[in-house]
């Protein structure tokens, strides 16, 4: 009857939770006008296009999982990589056919295969019952899906429904990049004609192949179907891992819930995880870059073993690997240079400690060229640069935490000598780092490094390349000097393997019930509860922005929002224009034109007319593109674009013909240039916020 009851206990949280998905589903729908339409479609492309020839690729790669969220995560990725291959084949041979074709071909052809299984074993291989689904699983998904929405689709509403639209800046950048690779590649600068973009694109590549085939709007793309793609990819790679890489298998759910909790990479404030901004709130992309990296180490695993083995599908494996590797490094550089790095430091280790053969060697060169293939093409240092002067720099991640400038105050205050006060900054960012993860993954990662090395453990090469790893991520955290976010990528590595470390340290020391342990597990629970309290925090603050845009009359400002009426021209442009028109602009950022700094990297980022109406700008977001040595080239663009924008220069359409430009675009809130229209210049569209002129 205890059973019964627990069972009961147990659906009541299940049901609860699938209510809950729902029911914010349903908010997005209808409180925030979500794209119901696009959403289905959008499903479906997921499955005809990624999940069901994913699953193919596995089955043809001979990969077989133990568990169906293995199977589902591995072929989410597997099929992520077909279809960046088909666009590349696309791209080659000038036709969409490949890209319309491939993914129904593929789905055809492995329904075909399951039911022919299932009619000669008599059964799917795998069943799902809602039943045995984790309940701690449940709540990690259903946590995460709210996170992801009150970061997305609860604050940004389309101008169609509200009056203003607010748009974060790394969204408008993101969805411009979508937009362009809809047209091709390579990918020329959607703010910048002339200029093309190498960076982190796959994510946007994918996003590009409904924009290219179907005619859904990248913003739709980004904005609503997004977050329901991220949660899905978080969820069932971080489920696999826990359940293929620890001895719990059946506390998998658990441990997911306990990283949601932990509230890993605090910074900027006390209750806010810049690992969850960035994992969740879908446009950095960090999100899939981490789930194809826990795939990726599962798939790691697997092709050592039949290598190992010397079975006959290593060969097979290792296509998967490299191809999953190469995906990862499109998606996030340093997550793929870490993974790489950490394959050569275990190889090196067991060459060492003769656990691994020589010949070895030669895969892990494979997995390196397949690396440098996409690095120094996709990801080319064209256009691309650090801040710093130098590459190395100690610890400058640290700028970005909440509490250094209070710290270091502190420690000049009584006299605390530099290399001492270095020490403090580093501790304390790790604590902050990791969390409830710092003391367990310390010393478990010392023990095991210990056990190891003496020959008391075994060499497992999946175990000991999470290790290295760990170690290269922070190292390369604290040390280089890369710009903007990219060094923070090389630390997630270390925040997302740390709870692994943990676990394994935790189920190792299961029996241990002495004093230190003790001790050990208390701190860590306690430290649990204060960064749940931390999460929770920061989620409630999310629901009052959430609040205030479901409010179509709340007060948006000018300058950081798109009107309804700028909106209204941009479908115009979209719908009266051809594909290939380049537009000219006088807003470059979302802010008054006197407070724009063309040397500001941040100003630098999006231009919301191409964003919208998926066109080539003449002017603005190449900040991405042009280092700091090169920004008089920007300036010279900016003053001879204002000359295409001054009435009294009589050879403006002269200058716009010379430019290639097809079309002016006046913003009013931005530029007072009154009316332009000439012989050269004809007002195709007009209204309260918005001019459009053509040149003749």
């Amino acid at each position: 009857m205890d059973i019964l009851r627990n069972n009961t206990r147990q659906n009541a949280v299940r049901l609860l939770c699938l209510f809950a998905v729902i029911a914010m589903i349903v908010t997005g729908l209808t409180v925030y006008k979500a794209n119901w339409p696009a959403l289905l479609l959008f499903l479906g492309f997921a499955l005809i296009y990624i999940q069901f020839p994913g699953q193919l690729m596995l089955k043809l790669a001979g990969f077989r999982a133990a568990h169906l969220s293995t199977l589902l995560a591995a072929g989410f990725f597997a099929g992520w990589a077909w279809v960046t291959l088909q666009y590349f084949l696309t791209e080659l041979i000038r036709t969409n056919l490949v890209l319309y074709a491939a993914g129904p071909v593929c789905t055809a052809v492995y329904l075909l295969i399951v039911f022919r299984s299932r009619r000669q074993e008599g059964a799917f291989p795998f069943r799902f019952r809602f039943s045995r689904l984790s309940v701690a699983f449940c709540l990690f998904v259903t946590l995460g899906f709210l996170y992801a929405m009150l970061e997305t689709q609860y604050l940004y509403l389309s101008p169609e429904v509200d009056e203003f639209i607010s748009m974060n800046p790394d969204k408008g950048f993101h969805i411009g990049l979508i937009n362009s690779l809809s047209h091709g590649y390579p990918l020329e600068c959607p703010w910048f004609s002339g200029l093309y973009f190498n960076y982190h694109v796959f994510t946007e590549l994918l996003y590009s192949v409904p924009v290219r085939l179907f005619g859904l709007t990248a913003d739709v793309a980004l904005l609503t179907c997004g977050p329901f793609m991220t949660v899905y990819a978080i969820g069932v790679s971080m489920y696999a891992l826990f359940r293929e890489m620890c001895s719990r298998a059946r506390r998998a759910g658990l441990y997911c819930l306990t990283v949601l909790l932990s509230n890993i990479f605090i910074a900027r404030g006390i209750d806010v995880s810049l690992a969850f901004l960035f994992l969740f709130r879908n446009e950095n992309t960090a999100g899939y870059g981490v789930s194809c990296t826990l795939v990726l180490v599962i798939l790691i695993r697997e092709w050592y073993r039949a290598f190992s083995a010397e079975s006959a599908s290593s060969q097979r494996l290792l296509l998967l690997v490299i191809a999953m590797l190469m995906l990862v490094t499109g998606i996030k550089g340093p997550f793929g240079i870490v993974i790489l790095g950490a394959c050569w430091g275990t190889f090196a280790l067991g060459l060492i400690l003769r656990k691994v053969k020589f010949c070895a060697v030669l895969p892990i060169t494979l997995m390196t060229a397949g690396f440098l293939l996409v690095y120094m093409t996709v990801l080319g240092s064209k256009g691309q640069g650090t801040t710093g002067q130098s590459l190395f720099a100690l610890a400058t991640i640290i700028n970005i935490t909440f509490y250094k400038s209070s710290l270091v105050a502190l420690m000049k205050s009584i006299g605390l000598p530099l290399i001492f006060r270095y020490a403090v900054l580093l501790t304390v960012f790790t604590v902050f780092l990791l969390t409830v993860f710092f003391v367990p993954f310390v010393i478990g990662y010392i023990r095991e490094l210990a056990l190891v090395l003496t020959g008391k453990k075994e060499f497992d090469f999946s175990r000991v390349l999470v290790y290295a790893a760990s170690l290269l991520g922070f190292l390369a955290l604290m040390v280089l000097n890369y710009h903007g976010h990219s060094q923070v990528y090389f630390g997630f590595v270390t925040v997302f393997f740390a709870p692994l470390i943990a676990f394994w340290f935790f189920e190792d020391m299961e029996e241990n019930r002495g004093l230190l342990m003790n001790l050990i597990r208390g701190l860590f629970i306690a430290t649990l509860i204060l960064t749940s309290v931390g999460l929770f925090a920061h989620m409630g603050s999310l629901f009052s922005s959430a609040r205030d845009a479901s409010d179509p009359a709340a007060d948006a400002s000018r300058y950081k929002s798109l009107s309804h009426d700028e909106y209204e021209a941009m479908r115009w442009i979209d719908s009266h224009t051809p594909k290939d028109a380049l537009l000219a602009t006088d807003r470059y950022y979302s802010l008054p034109p006197e407070e724009y700094d063309c040397t500001d990297r941040w100003h630098n980022r999006f231009f919301l007319y191409s964003d919208y109406s998926n066109r080539i700008c003449y002017l603005a977001g190449c900040g991405y593109n042009l280092p700091a040595s090169e920004v008089n080239r920007l300036k010279e663009r900016i003053e001879l674009n204002d000359r295409l924008y001054d009435r009294t220069n009589a050879k403006r359409g002269d200058l716009a013909r010379n430019l290639g430009i097809d079309y002016v675009v006046v913003s009013r809130d931005f530029t007072n240039a009154g009316d332009l229209s000439s012989d050269d210049y004809h007002l195709c569209f007009s209204n309260d916020d918005v001019d459009v002129y053509e040149i003749r």
